[in-house]
């Protein structure tokens, strides 16, 4: 065979044998790359399950997160004391039913987000100035605080809360808002009033009837000499005229204890130098 031929027979050899690592070569970058498409895949996979689980459980924590604000508004509402919530400035950020309704007559959503001093027709402008002067006092004792005012409620009427104030604080220990629970004293500030009416009542009652005892025999008797002087110096007209006058003062003397012993509740006037003594008259109507 001629040189020629052998030749092209090694080139053809050599050619095949290069075409044969070139589809080898090929082969397994194919598997390296079909192999990382399946480690490709799985990561995706993995991804894919983390973030399921991750929605899952952030889906799980916010409804059980509304589950919990539910309960917390239930909880509230349920509590029949007035309950408000402010933030560091002073902007109402919740409150309960009884709040809102009995007190201010409004919808939760037109008091959120509102300042006292952005409500005049509801929180008059001397009790927010009143309310914004003890919070302040809260904020310096920087724990809790309680103090009592009036109230105007939604029928109009003025009533006594005591408030029961306690600073919010975030985790650095800054303030950043505050919580109010209401308790109505009006009825219970009333009876203390008629309490101690009565009680006042009772102690002019005694010293009324004390007086009366002790002044009555003493008048009677002054009345009865007085008569007999009148008799006995009947000729003198001047003497006459001053024992008449005199009887006038005993029978008004008289007068007085008898309201005395008539007194049926506690009525004062003024006295001298801003000082207050019982009204007998009106004290006896």
């Amino acid at each position: 065979m001629p040189f020629w031929s052998w030749f092209i027979v090694a080139l053809l050899l050599a050619g095949l044998g290069w075409c044969g690592l070139r589809i080898r070569a090929q082969a397994l970058r194919l598997e390296r790359l079909r192999k990382a498409l399946n480690e490709a895949k799985l990561r995706v996979h993995a991804l894919e399950t983390d973030q399921q689980r991750f929605d899952s459980h952030r889906e799980n924590k916010e409804d059980r997160l509304r589950g919990y604000l539910k309960l917390m508004d239930e909880l509230i509402n349920t509590i029949p004391n007035p309950i408000y919530f402010k933030d560091a400035q002073g902007v109402f950020q919740g409150c309960n039913q009884v709040f809102s309704r009995a007190v201010l007559g409004l919808t939760r959503d037109r008091i959120i987000g509102r300042r006292p001093q952005d409500l005049p027709d509801q929180i008059p402008p001397d009790l927010a100035a009143t309310y914004q002067h003890q919070e302040l006092v809260m904020m310096q004792k920087g724990l809790s605080h309680t103090f009592e005012a009036e109230v105007q409620c939604a029928d109009g009427q003025r009533r006594d809360f005591l408030f029961s104030l306690a600073l919010i604080q975030n985790q650095d220990k800054e303030a950043i808002g505050s919580v109010a629970v209401l308790s109505d004293l009006t009825e219970k500030n009333r009876a203390a009033r008629d309490r101690a009416q009565k009680e006042k009542l009772e102690g002019v009652l005694e010293t009324a009837g004390g007086v009366c005892h002790e002044f009555n025999q003493p008048l009677q008797a002054l009345s009865g000499y007085l008569e007999l002087l009148s008799l006995k110096i009947a000729s003198d007209e001047k003497a006459s005229e001053y024992i008449a006058k005199a009887l006038e003062q005993v029978e008004r003397m008289g007068s007085i204890t008898s309201k005395l012993q008539g007194i049926t509740r506690y009525e004062t006037m003024s006295y001298a130098a801003k000082t207050k003594i019982i009204d007998i008259h009106k004290s006896s109507e």
